[in-house]
């Protein structure tokens, strides 16, 4: 076995002590709530980050490629599109026409990005036919445009007005270099759940914006390819690379992680710092299970002396301090651990109750772009918090059931 029946008794006495001998009992239990509050903190502050993150990143794709495929010479033709089509399935890729514009209305104006497309290539699940909220899509009418909420709000438009465009090309007339304007009609209004998006962004036909470019008949000036795993997108990016240099295609590729990196990096950085900062509540947890054994071992010299005395061993000894220290960490490691899953699953709720009770947005959507706090659990990140909090208790432990070893029952026991 590996404790003995009179080793038990003794972490059950040195554990739950007496009220008149009550002191271990206090200890441990601050030991636990302070070990729970820590790994509790750190599983919801993970979550959280986990959550935003998703979010964060999914709303950045949300519409935008995964992988973009450019043109050197400014024009990506029928045929190299075809080509390389034939790797991937039809809704993972879309060729468009996009180019920087401004936008003209009454007395205001706004710079946005235009982005032309092929109706051809818009299935039913594609985000423009997905997050129309007012009037339609864009049919076969080139003078058509679909803006966001937030740019119909800005400019006081709604469906069947009209609205400028212009974009940086000119055309050389006798009066000399004049912008390309072109009237469109508004044929519908897009709520893409982002800010930036529904404010910087407008969508038309492709004939139009091909027109405006005076680009070729057919031809585009972007590729966008979506897939299924957006964080396994070097696979595809290489497959890509290989297709281009095979056919001599003047074409190359940016991924979003390409795009996005110092913003991906960023949050790593943000949620490694954060674990590290919470991980010091464990440790501050854990200095209360060395203060309060080395304590309890000083107050406990006489019987310490007495249990070496009769035959108690240093390696039983060990076995009992270690044992406490282990319990306490186990409880409150568990503890906190169910505290922080059930807080992270329900954290909308949570939010919701505090919002009524205080009657206030803890998250306006205006300022965090976000109306609710987002959350994720990560089994493996809490599996990794709970071995990391009994880890430090255990250690934690060794300092006191070490100086329980060296008692002397012989100046313990001299006075006695």
């Amino acid at each position: 076995m590996l404790f003995s029946s009179y080793e038990i008794l003794l972490i059950k006495r040195f554990l739950f002590s007496k009220k008149t001998d009550g002191f271990i009992s206090i200890f441990s239990w601050f030991s636990i709530i302070g070990i729970a509050i820590g790994v509790a903190a750190i599983i919801i502050v993970m979550a959280v980050m986990n959550g935003f993150r998703e979010e964060l990143i999914s709303r950045l794709l949300g519409i935008n490629g995964h992988l973009n495929i450019y043109s050197n010479s400014g024009q990506i033709t029928k045929e190299e599109v075809n080509i390389i089509k034939s790797d991937f399935s039809d809704n993972q890729l879309i060729p468009l026409i996009q180019t920087q514009a401004l936008v003209i209305s009454n007395e205001f104006s706004k710079g946005v990005f235009l982005r032309g497309y092929d109706n051809e290539y818009l299935d039913d699940l594609h985000f423009l036919k997905k997050n129309i909220v007012e009037g339609k899509l864009f049919g076969n009418n080139i003078n058509d445009i679909v803006i966001g909420y937030v740019l119909a709000n800005k400019f006081g438009l709604s469906v069947g007005d009209e609205i400028k465009i212009a974009i940086p090309k000119t055309d050389n007339t006798i009066f000399g270099n004049i912008p390309r304007f072109k009237t469109l009609t508004v044929s519908g209004i897009l709520n893409l759940g982002m800010y930036e998006y529904d404010s910087s962004f407008v969508f038309s036909n492709i004939s139009i914006a091909r027109k405006l470019l005076v680009l070729e008949d057919q031809n585009f000036n972007l590729i966008e390819i979506f897939t299924q795993s957006p964080n396994n997108i070097e696979i595809i990016q290489d497959k890509v690379n290989r297709r281009i240099i095979a056919n001599n295609f003047r074409l190359y590729t940016s991924s979003w992680k390409e795009n996005n990196s110092t913003l991906i990096n960023a949050l790593n950085v943000e949620k490694n710092v954060m674990f590290l900062i919470l991980t010091l509540i464990i440790l501050v947890a854990s200095m209360n299970i060395i203060s309060g054994l080395i304590i309890f071992v000083k107050e406990k010299n006489k019987d310490i002396g007495i249990l070496k005395t009769i035959g108690l061993s240093n390696k039983s000894l060990i076995k009992i301090f270690l044992s406490i220290g282990l319990i306490i960490g186990l409880i409150g490691t568990i503890f906190g651990g169910l505290v922080g899953v059930i807080f992270s699953l329900n954290i909308k709720s949570i939010q919701f109750f505090i919002e009524n009770i205080l009657h206030t947005d803890l998250f306006a959507k205006e300022i965090y772009y976000l109306s609710n706090l987002p959350s994720r659990v990560d089994n493996l990140e809490v599996f990794y918090v709970l071995i990391i909090s009994i880890i430090i208790c255990l250690i934690a432990t060794t300092i006191p059931a070490y100086r329980s070893m060296k008692v002397d029952p012989i100046k313990s026991l001299k006075n006695d």
